[in-house]
């Protein structure tokens, strides 16, 4: 096997917005090193002090030299037939990738991760940082924290495991992995994502912190999960879960109601940083009714209506809440101007009273509605979710007996906030023939 170990120094953490300013590729094959490459660039942008203090690359140091898409060809031909090696290689992998793609170039390469290889080798060590590493097997690095010397000692220590690792049996599992394009976190226990189950529920991945970094949920916890360490990924939340995740744990629902519902809470509960959608204030979608500058009464989709009371139903997205008023528009034989869509063409005209009469019974029914207590059964699973007075109250599950009032439902639940999200699961609930609904 012929290897390609790389280090690269950076402005930042990111390659969105931040520039490689040293790249250090070394040579191994056959158990021997060779320094390849070792190129100082100008990223075009400024340094922040405290990267300059841990690297000692300043800008009047790189003043005058040229930006790494310069010397792209050179370093197609040093990584051409080589094993892409690391340490963290996801961090390396992706500032390369992103400027080499920038400039119409293909990267792609197999990769290894010495952390990685390392935490698979010294599973008894608390850390598995390079310098740690370093110092614990007796690896003199000659140049810390800048390219050229971190990637001559990766080498060695690459040399170093791959003489502990007996027929290279765990280095050929962590390559063989890699050609299915999961780079799972270097800091992550593969059995956490082993043991995942095909089924649906909620995840958790945690840091150092006993706070969740993020929660989801899936349909497939194990597939879910994985989808967030597919090597094609860079997104800057991507970059963040490689860096931060340390575990992940689980909760088994029945269903992809309860997961969403169980997601909605947790999310609620613990508000975890890297969390957005359902942090954001904005992001679902009310259909209201209003008058028009004649009286006239129409219908909108707005994402912040002025008062609760004026909401008809909640939807997770604008797709679903124009579907939604179509259908109704068609039931009730509402004109769909009214409500901002495109006419139907199967039914051109429309007697003005009677429709106008359709669109007011259409909107004091859904006030009604609002004003109702009921439970929502998912009959196979005994799971259920209580609305009171058309407001969302929490989820639960009928375990010994039949449950009739109201009380007893809110003795067997777990209470949760309402939010638009949960209205929306509890709309989408409604209009499923597989959920029996409960009148309280």
């Amino acid at each position: 096997m012929k290897f390609a170990i790389v280090d690269i120094e950076t402005t930042g953490l990111f390659h969105q917005g931040h520039g490689i300013t040293e790249v250090a590729v070394v040579g191994l094959e056959d158990g021997k090193i060779e320094m390849l490459f070792q190129q100082l660039f100008n990223p075009g942008r400024d340094i922040p002090i405290s990267v300059e203090a841990i690297t000692g690359i300043s800008r009047e140091l790189i003043a005058d030299k040229g930006h790494i898409s310069d010397a792209l060809d050179e370093l197609t031909a040093v990584l051409e037939d080589r094993i892409f090696v690391a340490h963290n290689a996801n961090f390396d992998y992706q500032f390369l990738k992103a400027v080499f793609e920038k400039e119409k170039y293909p990267f792609k390469r197999k990769r290894l991760c010495t952390l990685r290889y390392a935490r698979k080798m010294y599973p008894e060590l608390k850390s598995h940082r390079l310098d740690v590493l370093c110092d614990f097997l007796g690896i003199q690095n000659v140049a810390k924290h800048r390219a050229f010397g971190d990637a001559m000692a990766t080498a060695r220590l690459l040399l170093h495991l791959m003489s502990k690792d007996e027929e290279f049996l765990t280095l050929k599992k962590l390559l063989g992995r890699s050609e299915h394009h999961i780079v799972l976190p270097s800091n992550l226990d593969e059995r956490d994502v082993i043991d995942l189950p095909e089924r649906p529920g909620v995840y958790y991945m945690f840091g150092l912190e006993t706070k969740p970094l993020y929660i989801g949920k899936a349909k497939s916890l194990k597939k879910r999960v994985l989808s967030h360490f597919t090597a094609s990924g860079s997104s800057r939340r991507k970059q963040l879960f490689q860096r931060l995740v340390h575990r992940v744990e689980f909760k088994e629902t029945s269903s992809e109601y309860h997961a969403l519902l169980l997601e909605d809470a947790e999310i609620k509960k613990y508000w975890p940083k890297l969390n957005r959608a359902q942090k954001e204030k904005n992001q679902a979608i009310a259909v209201v009714p209003y008058e028009d500058r004649t009286g006239a009464k129409r219908l909108a989709m707005v994402r912040q209506p002025q008062a609760e009371v004026d909401v008809l139903s909640w939807f997770n997205s604008l797709h679903s809440a124009k579907n939604w008023l179509c259908r109704c528009c068609l039931e009730y034989g509402i004109d769909p101007a009214r409500a901002g869509l495109p006419a139907f063409e199967e039914i051109p005209n429309y007697d003005r009273q009677e429709e106008a009469e359709a669109l007011e019974s259409f909107i004091q029914k859904c006030f009604s509605e609002k004003k109702k207590s009921y439970v929502l059964l998912e009959q196979t699973s005994r799971r259920f979710a209580l609305v009171t007075e058309g407001r969302y109250r929490g989820f639960g599950e009928m375990k010994e007996k039949d449950l009739t009032e109201l009380e007893e439902f809110e003795k067997a639940m777990r209470p949760a906030r309402d939010s638009p999200v949960a209205r929306a699961v509890v709309r989408t609930m409604l209009a499923d023939e597989k959920i029996k609904k409960i009148d309280l």
